[in-house]
């Protein structure tokens, strides 16, 4: 994967992230404000809403683990690969 498929990633990640947290507080504050006035519709929009943004959060949490992890071990193996070159063991010139 190259640097800047991997910066976009990290980018819409980012954004989905906040959009899941923007739209869980939504719901929080729709389903308190339907609890507090005895909307029941509204409590249970603001419900599914808060959970659709928690769920929403989560899923962007796996995948930003999932890619960082990728990362690192693609650093690792450079990492691997410079120090057989420092030590002679590739036959790579410079």
């Amino acid at each position: 994967m190259s640097e800047t498929t991997g910066q976009a990633i990290a980018e819409a990640s980012s954004a989905v992230t906040s959009f899941s947290a923007k739209t869980a507080v939504g719901g929080s504050i729709a389903g308190l404000s339907g609890k507090f006035l005895g909307l029941d519709p509204v409590t249970a929009l603001g419900l599914v809403i808060a959970i659709a943004g928690l769920l929403v959060s989560f899923m962007s949490f796996l995948i930003n683990w999932y890619y960082k992890r990728q990362e690192n071990k693609r650093a690792d193996e450079l990492h691997q690969i410079a120090l057989r070159k420092a030590n002679g063991e590739c036959n790579v010139k410079d």
